[in-house]
């Protein structure tokens, strides 16, 4: 590794240096990329698979659990929310009016 005095370089001097190695880090990372890329696409090949994408696939999602509703408004049964989570406004409004939780809950209306 060649060995600077830094100490004797101007700024300018010392920016550009910085965006060399930046530029150097970056072609590094990419060639290595390249390289495990060609070895999986290799080895994916002696498998019977064209390439290491068809090997691996898509990432599988993962599906949201529906919420089941847990309240209702008793004035309105349109107005539904689940246990979890914040209550919508006309929930804490019906509580206001003197409405408990238990009076709230779908199965007890």
């Amino acid at each position: 590794m060649p060995n600077f005095d830094y100490e004797t370089l101007s700024l300018d001097e010392l920016e550009q240096i910085q965006k060399d190695v930046t530029k150097a880090i970056a072609l590094y990372h990419s060639r290595k990329r390249k390289e495990a890329k060609a070895k999986l696409d290799a080895v994916a090949k002696e498998f019977g698979f064209s390439s290491a994408e068809d090997l691996v696939g898509d990432k599988p999602t993962k599906a949201k659990k529906a919420v089941v509703p847990v309240f209702r408004n008793p004035e309105d049964h349109s107005q539904v929310c689940g246990g979890k989570g914040r209550k919508p406004n006309w929930f804490y409004e019906l509580k206001e009016q003197g409405y408990t939780d238990e009076q709230l809950m779908i199965e007890n209306q």
